[in-house]
């Protein structure tokens, strides 16, 4: 249940204060600052730790050995509590967890984003909200001073003190049909009875549209309707595109094209992600092979994977398979690592690593840093890139926040020897700023947006024949 995936999160924050704590004893050197860094990296959801002595921060993952004082107003209270922003990021909500230890505190701080998409993608058939310390953050990322006294069910966390609204998707004006039934006193029995006909009947057709297209992509993969499109990858350095990342694209005979937040999800919840990542290797390997295409120079073509794909052998096999057909091409495999569900640290996950490793498959942790890709999966997997998700990129030429994420994934992926790839550039100001910062690659509208194989090919600098 969502409250249990929401626990989940808050109880992250936990485990990082608790390793936060013993740093208090210290002074906030260089050790400690490294410590505090590798706390952020290794827990999940966890975006900032605080050292704080009173109201003073002394020692911050963000800015280090920097010294800001709180005032009253800005001053979490101890336990957790929800703002609506602060004095670096006044315009993005979040979670503060803050415990105090003899006088000092250690204050761990949780994006609202993190609780926005568990809000958001659990169920969509559902709106539901999250009220702490009186006040409500809702799916779209509003923190509001009031809570929703409508809800049709309410959960709440005991140990966490906080509590979840629970309504409906409706397509009807809830306000509307209340205001018109409740003239009549008379009428709780007509309104019980045709709220209960409009719920079942959201739900009714709400569960066939998802079962419609759960069919229909079902039949789709059998009928290869799935493309591949490719977004180029760009070295910083030189200009050069060197790879690309192949998203794969839906595009129905009678409904048109179907977007990825749709189908890919499902697919996930309902054992299809699989067959849409051997699907993606196929078609690649297939035109490659057909069109006996060989790059100038090595480039690598990146397959999004997911944490089926390492319940089994099949994706190493996929691989060999995508090897057999584009034997000396030049062309390279690449897997992105997403982060929407964990990757266990299994037998058969590390047997896999080491035939995929073998097999010359370059690893990428794609969006690190939010969701599951932390730390734990740089050491688990050990990756060639790091991928800097468009949510840090976007606005980091004036975000002093965003800045301060972006240079410390690439501290990170500096000590690890990994390449980056920052995600979502989109103008040339955020080009040259994350040049400057040190970022190896580029990915973004700013140089190509997703296109066709046969265009990507095309475009591939100096193809031979």
């Amino acid at each position: 249940m969502i409250r249990d995936e929401i626990d989940r999160v808050l109880t992250h924050a936990r485990i990082a204060s608790d390793a936060a704590a013993h740093l208090l004893a210290g002074k906030c050197d260089a050790a400690t600052q490294t410590d505090i860094r590798k706390i952020v990296a290794t827990i999940p959801d966890i975006r900032t730790v605080s050292l704080l002595r009173g109201n003073e921060i002394y020692c911050s993952s963000v800015f280090g050995a920097q010294n800001f004082i709180l005032d009253a107003r800005s001053t979490p209270p101890v336990g957790l509590s929800l703002m609506d922003g602060n004095a670096l990021t006044p315009y993005r909500s979040l979670l503060i967890y803050r415990t105090l230890h003899a006088g000092k505190s250690v204050m761990v701080g949780i994006d609202g984003y993190y609780l926005q998409n568990k809000l958001k993608t659990h169920d969509r058939r559902t709106d539901y909200q999250m009220t702490l310390n009186g006040l409500t953050l809702n799916a779209a990322g509003q923190v509001l001073t009031h809570r929703d006294n409508t809800a049709s069910a309410r959960y709440f966390s005991p140990e966490y003190q906080y509590q979840i609204s629970a309504n409906p998707v409706a397509p009807v004006s809830p306000n509307l049909l209340l205001k018109t039934v409740w003239q009549d006193e008379k009428s709780g029995v007509f309104l019980t009875l045709l709220l209960s006909a409009l719920l079942s009947t959201i739900t009714t057709k709400t569960l066939s549209r998802r079962n419609t297209l759960l069919f229909m992509l079902g039949k789709a993969l059998d009928k290869n309707e799935l493309i591949p499109f490719i977004q180029p990858i760009v070295e910083a350095q030189s200009g050069n595109t060197v790879g690309g990342e192949v998203l794969m694209r839906w595009k129905h005979p009678q409904r048109g094209h179907i977007s990825p937040e749709q189908f890919i999800p499902l697919a996930e919840q309902n054992g299809l992600i699989t067959r849409i990542t051997q699907s993606g290797l196929c078609h690649v390997a297939d035109a490659l092979n057909s069109a006996d295409i060989i790059p100038a120079r090595d480039m690598t073509l990146f397959f999004n994977v997911s944490a089926a794909d390492f319940m089994n052998h099949d994706i190493a096999d996929w691989c060999r398979e995508f090897r057999r057909k584009t034997p000396l091409s030049g062309w390279q495999i690449g897997l992105e690592i997403t982060e929407r569900e964990p990757v266990e640290d299994t037998q058969l996950a590390q047997a896999l690593c080491e035939q995929l490793d073998a097999l010359g498959v370059q690893i990428s942790i794609d969006d690190f840093g939010t969701g599951n890709s932390n730390y734990r999966y740089l050491m688990q997997f050990r990756p060639r890139y790091i991928k800097i998700d468009k949510v840090f990129t976007a606005g980091i030429e004036t975000d002093a926040s965003r800045e301060a994420i972006v240079r410390n994934i690439i501290a990170i992926a500096q000590d690890m020897r990994c390449m980056t790839i920052a995600e979502g550039v989109e103008t040339a100001s955020q080009k040259v700023k994350l040049a400057a910062m040190g970022v190896t690659h580029f990915q973004g509208y700013y140089f190509s947006k997703p296109v066709e194989m046969a265009a990507f090919f095309r475009n591939t600098p100096n193809p031979l024949p």
